[in-house]
């Protein structure tokens, strides 16, 4: 929807961020913000939860099998990393525009936070839109009940019963061979009641193994981390990644460092009194155009991604010619609310 935001003066002359801006007693202007450029940087990992089963012990001497799990073990495996920009109001670079005569600061569009969209434009349901961040997924293994028979259970001792458990499987074995070959007396009817009894018994298999090799269960998760632009860096550390703790501070040396590197470039504009660090004139509406940015990221020696982003913050406010909005028609204006640029002019 579109929005002004009417401020005395008296209140204006309160604020910090308006201290260096003049204005007379009761005169009405509108504030507004450049935008601030948010790097959301999301680490996507795996966790692996290893687990040995109860028959670890005899996998080698019923089964043959020599590579099991022998220890409750949990392992945090980084699979990527991917970054997104999001954007909101930089209340360090506060700008107001009175109203003169062939200008109506009433034409003046807002965001809900305060970040110039607009010059008589139609109005807008809401805000720009922000990047999304995707939030934590997870699949996990469902525990089942010791798939064993009661004449397993009774057996009397771990040998035993791991014994009869490795007999199963190989019935189980046989069993699907003589299916698979016409070899039993009574054969599903068609071809998918022969796929459902295959099924059933893979899964019999595979529950009584587990038993002997042990379970791997994978977790997908994600974690982003927010980092703000402020400068060019060089290999600065954001996060830190351990293979048995997961995501970890960026002072916790006990994780590998994920570092960041940008480099942005300003634009070049004739306007070099134009700077961020000067007051504007109140009878000016100013727009801003962004740095683009190089952006990497490393981990383990690995360069996991790069990108090139515009940031608002690092960018110039640039003044429109007044004569602009003193025509005979006011003309339209599109800003940009994610990096405070124009996207279109019509008069």
């Amino acid at each position: 929807m579109k929005k002004t935001v009417m401020i005395l003066a008296t209140l204006l002359m309160a604020s910090g961020h308006m201290a260096a801006q003049v204005v007379q007693e009761n005169e009405a202007v509108v504030v507004y913000y450049m935008p601030k450029t948010e790097l959301a940087i999301t680490l996507n990992y795996d966790v692996v939860t290893e687990t040995p089963g109860v028959f670890y012990q005899y996998a080698q001497r019923y089964l043959g099998v020599t590579e099991v799990v022998t220890e409750t073990n949990t392992i945090y495996s980084l699979t990527g990393i991917s970054t997104q920009v999001r954007s909101c109001a930089d209340m360090d670079r506060a700008y107001q525009v009175s109203a003169q005569k062939g200008f109506s600061t009433q034409l003046l569009a807002l965001s809900e936070d305060g970040r110039l969209i607009g010059y008589n434009i139609s109005p807008i349901s809401s805000s720009s839109p922000v990047s999304s961040v995707s939030s934590v997924s997870s699949v996990s293994s469902i525990s089942e009940p010791m798939p064993l028979l009661e004449e397993q259970f009774i057996a009397g001792t771990t040998a035993k019963m791991a014994e009869g458990a490795a007999k199963q499987i190989y019935r189980i074995r046989e069993m699907r061979l003589n299916l698979l070959a016409g070899e039993v007396e009574h054969v599903p009817a068609d071809g998918t009641a022969m796929q459902l009894v295959l099924e059933e018994l893979d899964n019999r298999e595979k529950a009584l193994v587990a038993l002997f090799i042990g379970t791997r269960n994978v977790d997908h998760k994600t974690h982003t981390i927010s980092y703000t632009p402020q400068k060019n860096v060089n290999k600065v550390v954001v996060g830190r990644f351990s293979q048995h703790s997961g995501v970890v501070k960026s002072d916790d040396l006990s994780g590998s460092p994920i570092y960041l590197s940008l480099d942005a470039t300003k634009p070049s504009m004739r306007q070099t009194e134009s700077t961020n660090s000067k007051a504007p004139a109140l009878s000016q509406v100013y727009y801003n155009l962004p740095a683009q940015a190089q952006i990497v990221i490393e981990y383990n020696g690995k360069e996991m991604d790069t990108a090139i982003y515009p940031i608002a913050q690092m960018g110039v406010a640039i003044p429109l010619a007044f004569d602009l909005f003193t025509g005979k028609d006011a003309p339209t204006i599109h800003f940009n609310p994610e990096t405070g640029n124009i996207q279109s002019i019509q008069e």
